[in-house]
């Protein structure tokens, strides 16, 4: 059995202003547009485990490609 390719996520925290809670934002890396807002860390720690746990983690499409299955350099001149 294969294992499922890795995810890796970008985790940004930010505020609104000084003093303001802080926010959080979650990229899928290779897909930029594919983020996820969280009020609370709680609630961003629960989606991360959501995902971590699934059975089969979502596939990383980028819109208009196709998976790679080899990758060849052309030799140099």
């Amino acid at each position: 059995m294969q294992n499922p390719p890795p995810q890796s996520y970008m985790l940004r925290l930010w505020r609104e202003h000084h003093g303001a809670p802080v926010r959080i934002t979650v990229v899928l890396v290779g897909q930029p547009d594919e983020r996820r807002h969280f009020s609370t860390l709680a609630e961003c720690f629960a989606w991360l485990n959501e995902q971590a746990t699934r059975p089969d983690p979502p596939q990383l499409v980028v819109p208009g490609s196709a998976p790679i299955v080899a990758q060849k350099h052309a030799p140099e001149k």
